[in-house]
């Protein structure tokens, strides 16, 4: 018979079992050890209160990870992660883990739950949308892994723009700041994330970017992965903000690793046009982002 429990109310080694066995041959590695999966669970903000497991008896056979943000005022749930035991696949295991996380997001009073699906996902992609997720965008994972020309960017040389390296937290007060992104690229995920904002003349704040860089065991950067790229929504300038962030965050372009972009929005068309023309390109992965509206108690009552 299958239960399903709060994460909350299971060991980590229950925990541990259950995302090894839910994850096992997925579309990214995800093998963890007991020790790893306390320290993603923590750094990441995942809430056990509102993750479940799914047993079958004392077997722990899946699981649902979710966290919960407040954005703008509404409570945000995101969930971080489904998987479900090989041999239980295709049998309702899923949809039941589903239903427990949507209950136990109502009881929490959540506004909007959001998740991420690999695109060649089409079973699960179906099944969040019977459940009432909807397909907001496509979130695109774009690379290049060569030495860059120097000004591959095109910034020109007399650009009326300083760039400035901040903490992630100060972008995330901008005004057009993104706060609606996937939730592994708000700036509270961001462990060890990088930041830097672009500045007018007058000192005003008109772009953005947020990455992060990866180094090897010897020290050397390795990856450098975009997260965020803006510039304030109206300006005239925009193209050449973006481009400027970009010719930044990049650097140094003599340097051979892999750049590339992390669940960009499909929709953020200017900043793609920038990164095909400077030679990026799908890397095979892409994801689609997805949100339900949930239902309030003060609406089953109208």
């Amino acid at each position: 018979m299958i239960t399903i429990k709060r994460m909350s109310d299971c060991t980590f080694a229950e925990v541990t079992k259950a995302w090894n066995r839910g994850f096992e041959g997925y579309f990214f590695p995800v093998a963890m050890t007991e020790e790893m999966l306390v320290q993603r669970l923590g750094a990441e903000g995942y809430v056990l209160g509102l993750s479940v497991v799914a047993f079958d008896d004392q077997e722990p056979i899946g699981l649902v990870a979710s966290g919960l943000r407040t954005v703008n005022g509404k409570k945000i749930a995101w969930n971080g992660g489904t998987g479900v035991a090989t041999a239980y696949r295709r049998q309702g295991v899923g949809r039941q883990l589903m239903a427990a996380t949507l209950e136990l997001y109502e009881e929490a009073g959540v506004d909007d739950a959001t998740l991420e699906a690999v695109s060649q996902n089409d079973k699960a992609i179906a099944l969040y949308e019977q459940l009432g997720y909807e397909v907001l965008d496509r979130l695109l994972f774009w690379q290049r892994t060569d030495a860059l020309p120097e000004n591959l960017f095109g910034v020109k040389e007399n650009a009326p723009y300083r760039v400035r390296h901040v903490l992630a937290q100060e972008v995330s007060r901008l005004p057009f700041y993104q706060a609606d992104a996937p939730w592994q690229n708000q700036w509270q995920s961001m462990r060890d994330g990088e930041a830097l904002s672009i500045e007018d003349e007058q000192g005003q704040t008109v772009g953005y970017a947020m990455y992060k860089r990866m180094v090897n065991d010897e020290g050397k950067v390795s990856a450098i992965v975009l997260r965020h790229c803006a510039a304030q929504p109206g300006h005239a300038d925009a193209d050449t903000i973006m481009r400027a962030a970009l010719h930044e965050l990049y650097a140094p372009h003599d340097l051979e690793c892999r750049r590339s972009t992390f669940n960009l929005p499909a929709a953020q068309e200017q900043l793609l046009h920038i990164l095909e023309e400077a030679g990026f390109g799908p890397s095979g992965t892409e994801q689609v982002y997805m949100v339900k509206k949930m239902k309030k108690p003060e609406d089953a009552a109208v």
